[in-house]
């Protein structure tokens, strides 16, 4: 910043300009002080004025211009000893404290570092250096020992006359002083760290600006301090979090067991806590009672060289008076200073882990449904207690322990519902084995049931009286399809026979819309050979005959109204989802594709999982929309991929819709079947307090013609009118359409008929009660 005062010119800003004055006692009002203090440097020498540069704004000469330099004072290596990670705070703080001494006219200095774990001020010797100094403690508490007042109190004192002061009987302690003055170092977040005990023997009081002074240095020191502590602290929770997350990704990723995960994370925490023993317990939930069970891992001493996991020990933490049961039993950490004089433990050997317990840090691991584990650090290797610091860098520890556990937990159910699924898979193929009569009848035939005249005729509808006949039809369809080299006719006809079996006895999602389906798909491959190639070709075939695998009866849409588990399971399209998943599964069991060399199997299963989740219309109208302008600019290219997709997904949704393509008869029957379905979710609907849709309405079945002229008009002939754009022999699909269409509007025209002479024949009032009733009845 560009500062305006000529370079050569000194500072002549007297020191009592910057203080309030508080007239009505000797002793100042600090708290009213607001400007930095100055010290004439000549009194202070190269230590003293780098120790206090960062407190005290320091008088300085003017520079000649020669010798000035942008930046000159801001010299940032005295801040560096802050930024050192081994930075000795004691040491610091001493020598702040004897340079204190020194621009405050003082005898001398004392220093007290409080020990919050023992309550008590221990007096620091001039040699910080030395680790084994000899060490004064005094018990923290007010009166008697003026500088334990102060640490007890957090505010200063200013002793004028220190014989006669009869608060404090015992003086100083250790001088024979006059006046004292005693300063707390306190840090931002309200610990005492340290006492500063400045006195002299002569009678000269400390006056307003050393105090000023004195009470701003404490300050910084103690803000210093914290921020000191803060980043040690930080650091080390920084290199713990690398080294934990390291590890959990290897667990994650499966490359690391539960085991070794554990026993490496327990000797991480161990090292950087500095304990001697760590253990980790993992709450078997479903035992959970009198008596708490748990899976214990074992870290060891300290003195134990091995890379081994320990051994996965089940105990019962409810049994004796440990720090590890205390915890699992009412979900508190523990921070045990002494473990010999605490009365919750009566044991100086715990027996979980057979150690004799000193000090002891545990914190439990819970859930929303209690706790789940607990995590236990035994004896320092110091011998000190676990302080505050410790317990910091210990959270961040047991916050990777709660990820540990729930992932066990999740792998535990995994484990446990892959044995179950495996268990059900197992019933549902005893259930879904063909029925051997009816296997050995078809096998008598050869594997298959040869067709009647009009079989390759798209007008081709199953009959009540050979219903029977189409697990025989299908492997007829597939055999001359693909011949015998690619399918075991055996084979084939136990799949056939099980996939008909997965479908379920609804009025139109059943066994012979799946055999309408393939048949339609196998005239069109049939008539149009050629065009697509052999995996592509099976995969049609196979995705129509599974498309509506297990189908309820209910739309997408319902599912997600009632939260149906396959609306949890899938996003979107989750009948298709699900229909796909169960054709993965018995074409898989069933060994279908077993002639068929591993690359086209794997492709074939990405073919067939495209072509059903196509049957989905709300897909389909995607693809129509990208579909219509290539066809209609006549760019559609058999050599691109995309192109060849989305007229499979075309074909598979003619397919699905061919029933609307039968004789007039078939195709009436058909609506009816689906109409039933339509009525029967919308039943549901309304029992759940919904307004159904018009074509789910049972009260509104009266406008099913109309409905049905719609869907073929906006569904269904566009659909056609695209595939026989591209294969010109599909139109007979297109004219069936086309009358059945016709027929509807003739039923209108009957209805509508009839309406009219039952109106025509009752007086107004009397007709629309009639219609009122009549609508009723219907319901």
């Amino acid at each position: 910043m560009y500062d305006p005062t000529p370079k050569n010119a000194k500072s002549k800003k007297s020191r009592l300009d910057t203080i309030n004055q508080n007239e009505e006692g000797k002793r100042p009002n600090v708290s009213k002080v607001h400007s930095h203090f100055l010290v004439p440097s000549e009194k202070l020498d190269k230590v003293t004025r780098r120790v206090i540069a960062p407190y005290a704004q320091i008088e300085r000469k003017g520079l000649k211009d020669e010798e000035y330099r942008e930046g000159r004072y801001l010299d940032i290596n005295r801040f560096n000893v802050f930024l050192e990670d081994t930075v000795d705070l004691d040491s610091l703080l001493y020598e702040t404290a004897m340079v204190l001494k020194t621009i405050t006219d003082s005898s001398g200095v004392f220093v007290y570092i409080v020990d919050t774990l023992k309550n008590e001020i221990v007096m620091m010797p001039h040699n910080t250096k030395l680790p084994e100094r000899h060490e004064v403690n005094i018990p923290i508490e007010e009166g008697k020992v003026a500088a334990a007042h102060v640490a007890a109190t957090k505010e200063f004192l200013l002793l004028e006359d220190v014989q006669r002061d009869r608060r404090f009987a015992e003086g100083l302690k250790w001088v024979d002083a006059k006046v004292a003055l005693l300063m707390p170092v306190v840090k931002p977040d309200g610990e005492c760290y340290a006492v500063l005990e400045l006195y002299r023997t002569s009678t000269e009081v400390y006056d307003e600006n050393v105090v000023y002074t004195v009470v701003s240095v404490a300050c910084w020191a103690g803000a210093a301090v914290h921020q000191a502590q803060a980043r040690v602290t930080l650091q080390k929770t920084a290199h713990l979090n690398c080294e934990l997350r390291t590890l959990l990704q290897n667990y994650f990723c499966d490359l690391a067991s539960i085991d070794t995960m554990l026993t490496d994370m327990l000797a991480i925490v161990k090292s950087f806590m500095g304990a001697m023993r760590s253990s980790f317990f993992i709450i078997d939930r479903d035992h959970v009672g009198e008596n708490i069970q748990a899976d214990m891992w074992d870290d060891g001493w300290t003195s134990e060289k091995t890379t081994m996991p320990k051994k996965r020990l089940k105990i019962n933490l409810s049994q004796e008076q440990t720090p590890a049961g205390y915890v699992a039993r009412t979900g508190e950490s523990l921070n045990v200073r002494d473990a010999y004089i605490d009365p919750r433990f009566v044991k100086e050997i715990d027996p979980t882990t057979g150690t004799v317990v000193r000090s002891c840090l545990a914190a439990p691991i819970v859930d929303k449904h209690g706790v789940i584990g607990v995590v236990q650090l035994t004896n320092k290797s110091n011998a000190l207690p676990f302080n505050a610091e410790d317990e910091t860098i210990f959270k961040v520890f047991i916050s990777y322990c709660s990820l540990i556990v729930h992932f066990y937990h999740m792998q535990q159910k995994k484990i446990y519902h892959d044995n179950l699924n495996k268990v059900y898979s197992d019933l549902m193929s005893l259930h879904l084995k063909p029925c051997k009569h009816d296997m050995e009848e078809l096998i008598e035939t050869n594997g298959m049931v040869l067709p009647p005249n009009n079989f390759k005729s798209y007008d081709y509808h199953i009959s009540d009286g050979s219903k029977e006949d189409m697990p025989g039809l299908i492997c007829y369809m597939f055999m001359e399809t693909f011949a015998d080299r690619n399918f075991d006719r055996n084979q084939l006809a136990d799949f056939v026979f099980t996939i008909l079996n997965c479908y379920r006895h609804n009025p139109y999602h059943n066994a012979e819309h799946a055999f309408y389906f393939t048949h339609t798909m196998y005239l069109i491959l049939l008539n149009n050979s050629g065009y697509f190639d052999f995996v592509e070709t099976v995969a049609l075939m196979l995705a129509g005959l599974c498309h509506d695998l297990d189908h309820p009866g209910y739309n997408n849409n319902f599912l997600s109204l009632c939260k149906h588990p396959l609306a949890q399971m899938y996003k979107s399209s989750m009948l298709e989802y699900h229909h796909y998943f169960l054709a993965k599964k018995i074409i898989e069991d069933k060994n279908i594709l077993a002639r068929i060399p591993d690359m086209d199997r794997v492709r074939i299963m990405e073919e067939i999982k495209y072509d059903i989740l196509c049957t989905d219309l709300a897909v389909y109208f995607q693809i129509r929309a990208q579909l219509t302008p290539l066809v209609a600019d006549h760019a559609f290219d058999w050599t691109d991929n995309s192109h060849r997709r989305m007229l499979k997904g075309i074909l598979m949704t003619t397919s699905d819709l061919s029933g609307c393509c039968k004789p007039f008869g078939v195709a009436k029957a058909i609506a009816q079947s689906i109409y039933a379905e339509f009525y029967n979710q919308g039943d549901k609907e309304r029992a759940m307090g919904y307004t159904p849709l018009s074509m789910m309405d049972r009260r509104r079945r009266v406008n099913q013609p109309a409905e049905q002229i719609q869907f073929l008009s906006v569904v269904v002939l566009p659909c056609l009118m695209l595939l026989q754009n591209i294969f010109p022999n599909t139109v007979p699909l297109i004219d069936n359409c086309r009358k059945t269409q016709e027929a509807w509007h003739e039923e209108i025209e009957i209805r509508g008929q009839k309406l009219w002479r039952q109106d025509d024949s009752l007086p107004s009032t009397a007709r629309g009660q009639f219609l009122i009733n009549k609508s009723d009845r219907d319901i």
